[in-house]
């Protein structure tokens, strides 16, 4: 998750558990809250653990690291991460996106005023079997809730690689099809816009460097929060699927840049 953080004075106090991460301890939190994490879910033994570790039921996945950047400047950074684990017996539809989505948005609102710019989520496609369109289909529905007036540009990008050379129409018709009236998207042409998303590298960020093999996608939703992003980032993946690209993909959704924004 992009954006930009204000935290507030009294969150000064916190200190990291075992986890070495305050975001990771919050996130756990927030999880055990939700249910999400507790004696009520199911066993799985991973190599590294030695031993079984009761897990989250829904959407069967283990949370394995969490940290973000956090610096008091005023710029978009990359506030929040986290990984999750899919055992080797587990092949759904959907990807967890949407709970470490929320454990994220909760756990940094929690930290302070947020301002929300972007989301890059890192798809593993070849380990989802099953048809997600009942799924999507609800999400729109809920979507369609929304003030019909409203439009908000936003910047989509996937980076496939060879994958997706010569597919940006398949995976535009594709997408167009799953979001139907609710948001327009086109193939967007210029320069690559991650002006919502911070400048970072490394396993857990996106290079914006990565021009190449990137399919980018002009788009206009009925309104933007970190659940939206998610829906746009779920249904790029879902299209990308559908059109022959099961492989590891990073999916983008940020705010685009207006004209007479100041950059």
């Amino acid at each position: 998750m992009h954006g930009v953080l204000d935290r507030y004075p009294w969150t000064s106090h916190l200190t990291c558990g075992d986890t070495g991460s305050e975001l990771y301890d919050l996130a756990m939190r927030r999880s055990e809250a939700y249910g999400w994490y507790s004696t009520g879910g199911w066993t799985y033994k991973y190599e590294g653990w030695g031993e079984a570790r009761i897990v989250q039921d829904p959407g069967r996945w283990a949370d394995c690291l969490a940290g973000g950047d956090w610096t008091q400047d005023g710029q978009v950074r990359e506030l929040a991460w986290m990984s999750a684990d899919i055992p080797d017996d587990v092949r759904e539809p959907r990807l967890p996106v949407l709970h470490v989505a929320r454990l994220l948005s909760d756990a940094m609102n929690r930290l302070g005023r947020v301002r929300f710019t972007g989301l890059h989520a890192v798809l593993p496609l070849h380990e989802l079997v099953g048809d997600a369109s009942d799924d999507l289909e609800a999400m729109r529905k809920w979507f369609a809730l929304a003030d019909p007036s409203a439009s908000v540009p936003v910047s989509v990008t996937a980076a496939t690689g060879p994958a997706g050379w010569g597919k940006e129409t398949a995976v535009r018709d594709a997408v167009r099809e799953r979001l139907g009236d609710l948001a327009d998207v086109d193939v967007a042409g210029g320069r690559l816009d991650l002006s919502g998303m911070a400048d970072v590298d490394g396993e857990h960020g996106y290079n914006k460097g990565r021009e190449r093999g990137v399919l980018r996608f002009a788009c206009r939703a009925p309104e933007w929060s970190p659940d939206v992003a998610v829906w746009l980032v779920e249904v790029v993946g879902d299209a990308l699927r559908a059109v022959g690209c099961a492989e590891q993909v990073v999916v983008t959704a940020s705010l685009a840049s207006r004209p007479d924004a100041r950059r």
